[in-house]
């Protein structure tokens, strides 16, 4: 048999008591609950679509859609490193404050 990992977590107490009474309609205990996920995750390599971030409130996230689509398309200029020039642009605009 596989080790078996234990899991602690906070969470409000009301929101416990709720979710346990709905776990519990179901015939489900909380650590079944949460092996169901776990089994999820590890089947689809991916979050259910309850857990994924939410775009809503982002007035922005519309624009950034296609943008975020065009990753990976092209190919920078040698050794260009997005995250390295990012971090000298901001050193140079702030450099007064460091």
């Amino acid at each position: 048999m596989a080790a078996t990992a234990t899991l602690n977590i906070r969470l409000p107490e009301d929101l416990k008591r709720h979710g346990g009474q709905v776990l519990e309609r179901h015939g489900l205990s909380a650590s079944e609950a949460v092996r169901g996920l776990y089994e999820y995750l590890d089947r689809e390599q991916d979050l259910p679509d309850f857990l994924e971030a939410s775009d809503h409130d982002d007035p922005w996230s519309e624009k950034r859609a296609p943008m975020r689509s065009l990753v990976g398309i092209a190919k920078g200029k040698g050794n260009f490193d997005p995250v390295t020039a990012r971090k000298d642009r901001l050193e140079d605009k702030f450099q007064d404050l460091l």
